[in-house]
């Protein structure tokens, strides 16, 4: 990261206030419309949803109207030389939206290329070789605030960026950039991400399909100087997050070779967040058949704050012993190192479980990490192939770790297109989760418990000339 940056967030004038635009007004009426019908209709309404919707929203005219749009746009841009990218609000985001930076590497390898972030997440990604500068701007919440749009649009309007490629559907062009910035948004491609859902061996996930994406886009101006190939993404780890980690470990009395699995409960939203009793069922069945000497480190919950605790709680005494909450103030790099020292990852549809599915590196190089975490996804109402991992299924994108990924979908009666925007559906009676299998989920993580010790490594090693003398 530059430091030089903080001049740059300040320097211009601040913005309007974020307002209701048409589009999220809009958005907020079919949404909760689409809600309203299948809480009432639950089979007949998913289908009328996606018959009616599907076609539409996944047209390839409508397609190619964006299409041309963009190139119309990049048309006005007359260099190429400083690049803003623009990830959602959110950590996940900021982790699975490096790819683009790649992409315009394959186009303009001498480009400054700034990369605007959540905060939490800035210093894990503030050691990727494709950004110039990672600036940390967005404060974390659900919804952009009227700061970050403040923030974002004095960046811009300070950067003179020769284009500006977003990644955001919770913030409006105007919202970011004035009239004069060229400005190309994601949300141009998303008639495509949604015709893709159709397709079963196409590879729909964000991050694969933003690199596609970029270098579709800029293959109207450029040829590339170095072939397609989507690059996964990673994060950098600070050498006081891994000993934070593994104080964690020593305190809580894991021993250095035992099978270790990581359970987080929380999510952004019920519609990603599993039931309660249905968590404590996979908790129960997970501290009772995993092997002797298990460590099930269950997260304590942000947004359901105190749901790690109330999970153990629930356990009887016997298989109680097994667990241990991670602590809610345990820092985000932490936390990231500690999904490298994990053999098994247990989660929803959210952040961590693109910190879990990223190449993890050491900033100083004296740490070997192990990138030998298995991944298990379990998803509700968003759609699995655009975000979830499985490296044994057609059409879905593996993680980014030397050991497998699944990804479990719920199949619910009232699952539908719509389902994809999960901040503005008001279902009243949340479906999501009715059909999981947490049988066949305990099956798979217990499964891989009983062979992970016999062939994975330590889980942290320091190199020689890393070692104080």
């Amino acid at each position: 990261m530059d430091d030089r940056s903080g001049p740059l967030l300040e320097r211009a004038g601040v913005a309007d206030r974020i307002g209701g635009s048409l589009r999220s007004a809009t958005q907020m009426l079919v949404f909760s419309g689409s809600s309203r019908l299948t809480d009432v209709w639950p089979r007949f309404g998913a289908r009328l949803l996606d018959a009616t919707l599907q076609p539409v929203l996944g047209s390839a005219t409508l397609g190619a109207v964006f299409a041309r749009r963009n190139r119309a746009a990049l048309q006005k841009v007359k260099a190429f030389r400083r690049f803003l990218v623009i990830p959602d609000i959110h950590i996940g985001d900021s982790v699975l939206t490096q790819p683009a930076l790649t992409a315009i590497r394959d186009f303009f390898p001498a480009a400054e290329i700034d990369y605007v972030v959540n905060r939490g997440v800035a210093s894990l990604v503030g050691g990727n070789p494709d950004a110039t500068r990672v600036l940390p701007l967005f404060s974390g919440g659900i919804h952009p605030t009227a700061d970050d749009v403040n923030r974002l649009r004095a960046l811009v309007a300070a950067g003179r960026y020769d284009l500006c490629l977003s990644f955001t559907s919770l913030l409006e062009p105007e919202e970011q950039a004035d009239a004069t910035q060229p400005l190309i948004s994601v949300m141009s491609h998303g008639a495509t991400l949604v015709r893709n859902e159709r397709d079963p061996a196409e590879i729909n996930h964000f991050s694969f399909q933003h690199y596609r994406f970029v270098r579709a886009l800029l293959s109207n101006v450029a040829s590339p100087v170095r072939p397609e190939r989507y690059p996964g993404f990673q994060v950098t780890l600070p050498d006081h997050a891994v000993e934070r980690a593994l104080a964690f470990l020593a305190r809580a009395g894991v021993a250095d070779s035992a099978p270790v699995v990581v359970f987080n409960p929380d999510g952004a939203s019920p519609y990603t967040r599993m039931p309660f009793d249905l968590q404590r069922a996979l908790l129960s069945r997970l501290s009772h058949e995993s092997p002797a000497g298990t460590a099930i480190l269950v997260g304590a919950g942000h947004t359901a704050d105190g749901l790690g605790q109330r999970l153990a709680d629930s356990l009887p005494a016997s298989r109680r012993m097994k667990t241990r909450v991670i602590p809610k103030q345990l820092p985000l790099a932490a936390y990231a190192a500690l999904l490298d020292f994990a053999d098994v990852f247990i989660t929803g549809d959210t952040g961590p479980l693109h910190l879990a599915a990223a190449r993890r590196t050491s900033e100083s190089g004296c740490y070997q990490l192990r990138n030998r975490t298995a991944i298990i996804s379990i998803f509700g109402a968003t759609l699995p192939r655009m975000s979830g991992y499985d490296s044994a299924r057609t059409g879905y994108l593996p993680a980014n770790q030397d050991a497998p990924s699944w990804c479990f979908h719920a199949p619910s009666h009232c699952h539908n297109i719509t389902c994809l925007n999960k901040l503005y559906k008001t279902c009243r009676l949340v479906r999501c989760f009715e059909q999981v299998d947490v049988g066949a989920v305990a099956r798979v993580a217990l499964s891989r418990l009983r062979e992970a010790p016999a062939s994975l490594p330590a889980r942290v090693a320091v190199p020689r000339e890393c070692i104080p003398a």
